[in-house]
């Protein structure tokens, strides 16, 4: 008995990442009928659905992707929801994938329309992509069926609350970020959030934090090695030189690790950190 109970418990988690119904977690949209069974993948096989780009996921956290296909007239759509753990996360992927192009959007964060192949939403800790699998994505089809999506799924309609530990004066507009590994081409600046600024000579430079939740003591000590140091305002500030991108410094908050890139010299560097980080 004990060798068939061991034999059936990986039979039961295989037919749990295939199924549909009201238990497999993916939502009922308004106006569009599901064809076909819901596909489930976490980090650990999400390669069978997406091949190479899986990697990049798993950077920013998934948990789990439901893949479905919706019906409505003559159109046919595959949805694919991805749950990134966070709402930071999901900011993440949902920035990277779509270049920045996210408009607001009703119900939701934000949204790409670009048919007629292909749409993606953000809510809360959710990316959805819709992808054309037949008929006509028009703008109007698209708009109708991210609505639909965007009330039947829950979460926060809100850029992530990471953002708000970042200044608002002079912040670009529509400018935010967040990058899990090698912001600024440097491998020791993980999980940064990040928006352009502009100062009074109207340039635009590079704000980030890393917060608090992941800046560890570690990491600190590990830029301390790496960086140059210098006093200022009664605390240590730590900069290096990026090639083709200026001097980049960063100093520790009780919010996290904060930090300003681009500038031409100390002088530049030291006042953009006194507007950003003290």
């Amino acid at each position: 008995m004990m060798r068939n109970a061991a034999l059936t418990l990986p039979l039961l988690a295989l037919l749990l990442l295939d199924c549909s119904g009201p238990d497999s977690g993916f939502p009922e949209v308004e106006g569009w009928i599901q064809s076909g069974e819901v596909s489930i993948y976490d980090a650990d096989n999400l390669w069978e659905y997406i091949n190479g780009a899986a990697e990049l996921f798993i950077d920013y956290g998934v948990q789990t992707c439901h893949a479905a296909d919706l019906a409505a007239d003559d159109v046919t759509v595959t949805v694919e929801i991805y749950d990134m753990g966070t709402s930071l996360n999901a900011f993440g992927i949902f920035n990277l994938e779509s270049s920045g192009r996210g408009e607001p959007f009703p119900g939701a964060i934000e949204a790409v329309i670009s048919p007629p192949w292909q749409v993606l939403l953000l809510k809360g800790a959710d990316y959805i992509k819709v992808n054309l699998f037949e008929g006509e994505l028009t703008d109007t089809v698209s708009r109708s069926l991210l609505e639909g999506i965007a009330r039947a799924l829950r979460g926060s309609t809100t850029l992530p609350a990471e953002f708000d530990l970042m200044p608002e004066a002079g912040r670009v507009s529509g400018s935010e970020g967040y990058q899990a590994q090698g912001f600024l081409g440097l491998t020791e600046l993980t999980h940064c959030v990040h928006a352009g600024y502009t100062g009074e000579d109207d340039a635009v430079w590079q704000g980030f934090i890393i917060p608090t939740t992941t800046a560890t003591a570690d990491m600190w000590t590990a830029l301390t090695d790496q960086w140059e140091p210098l006093e200022y305002r009664e605390t240590t500030v730590l900069s290096r030189e990026i090639p083709y991108r200026g001097l980049v410094g960063v100093v520790r908050t009780d919010r996290g690790i904060m930090g300003v890139s681009g500038a031409t010299d100390q002088t530049q560097l030291l006042s953009r950190l006194d507007r950003f980080a003290f």
